[in-house]
């Protein structure tokens, strides 16, 4: 048995399966900027560690057959379903419930 250089779909497969190893690592990584920028406090870098975390999510999401209307849809509902059902942060804050209307105003 030779090993033969991968061919079509193999090569097709492989590079996605490679995208997304790569956009798992970007997710992990965006979330260890969040935390650096946490301890540093810094509002600028919190923001831009989140607005990656979101893009990667949006687009790693995409990779995997979820449209980002899907995507978005499902975020809503599940925002809704955990201020109904008494998360801490709700019941602490209102952060769902202000998601929730933010969402329901951009749609």
């Amino acid at each position: 048995m030779t090993d033969l250089p991968p061919t079509g779909a193999d090569r097709t497969i492989a590079r996605h399966l490679k995208v997304l190893d790569w956009l798992k690592a970007e997710l992990v990584g965006g979330v260890a900027a969040l935390f650096k920028a946490t301890a540093l406090g810094s509002q600028d870098a919190m923001a831009d560690a989140l607005s990656t975390i979101l893009l990667t999510t949006y687009v790693l999401g995409r990779r995997l057959g979820i449209s980002f209307a899907q995507l978005e849809l499902r975020a809503a509902l599940r925002a809704r379903e955990l201020a109904h059902g008494g998360h801490e942060v709700e019941r602490s804050y209102g952060d769902l419930s202000a998601l929730v209307e933010h969402l329901d105003h951009d749609a």
